[in-house]
């Protein structure tokens, strides 16, 4: 339990970021370039949230930088939720790679295939 609780004190908390309801923007893109830095840097656990909100809808990417068999990897998970109901778990991934494009940061090498970007939700 002690050694558990170790290694989650240790994952850094990268600024989440969200859209909606509307037009509305929050976060920017300091959170997908800080886990770009943390895989890039060493592979420092880091966690990474970032959402789209609607009048009654939440729909999230979590995603998680860490160690799997020896490589760096991130590890996406999606959430979809229509108010009061629960979260629905959606889609994960294992990505082996984050880089930047030109217009955006991205996780890709993933199994299953896809690419997914860390700054616009709905781009797999």
């Amino acid at each position: 339990m002690l050694a558990l609780l170790a290694v989650a004190a240790v994952v850094h908390h990268c600024p989440a970021a969200s859209v909606g309801p509307g037009s509305l923007h929050r976060g920017g893109t300091a959170g997908a370039t800080c886990i770009l830095a943390a895989f890039q840097n060493g592979c420092r656990a880091s966690e990474y949230t970032l959402s789209a909100f609607g009048v009654d809808t939440e729909h999230s990417l979590t995603f998680r930088v860490g160690r799997a068999s020896g490589r760096c990897t991130v590890a996406v998970s999606e959430t979809f939720r229509v108010v009061p109901q629960p979260p629905h778990q959606g889609r994960r991934y294992a990505c082996l790679r984050v880089r930047r494009t030109a217009a955006d940061i991205v996780a890709d090498r993933c199994t299953p295939r896809a690419t997914v970007s860390l700054t616009k939700l709905g781009t797999t």
